[in-house]
């Protein structure tokens, strides 16, 4: 399995519409890089199929911060959120300066685990 994880998008934050950023003209938008790293990503199994994920994120900073924490996975042909919303996120509590905390995050659609080819993680700082 392959997991990516972004630090940066194309909106001003996740769930803003996307938008392209024409980097250097006047509707240039700036988005900082998140103060955290993805330390641990375990998937919860009923039976065969994948219903959520426990992500575990580090606080990289020297302040306490709460993050958004977003999980597409693929497997074969399903797509736990195919409606392109935010469903398949959650927010951690605060994380303390330099701290561990955890986001389970509830698929959507349930996925078969023994067809897993993705899971993409996005990160965002909401405080």
């Amino acid at each position: 399995m392959v997991i990516a994880v972004s630090t940066i998008g194309i909106g001003a934050n996740l769930t803003s519409l996307t938008k392209f950023n024409a980097i250097g003209s006047e509707d240039n938008i700036s988005i900082s890089l998140t103060n955290a790293d993805i330390t641990n990503m375990v998937h919860s199994v009923n039976g065969v199929n994948i219903d959520s994920s426990t992500i575990t994120v580090r606080n990289t900073d020297n302040i306490s911060h709460s993050y958004k924490i977003c999980v597409i996975t693929k497997a074969g042909t399903s797509i736990s959120d195919i409606s392109g919303t935010t469903s398949d996120c959650a927010t951690t509590s605060i994380i303390s300066a330099s701290g561990t905390g955890n986001a389970v995050i509830t698929f959507t659609n349930p996925l078969n685990k023994t067809s897993v080819d993705f899971s993409n993680i996005s990160i965002q700082e909401i405080s």
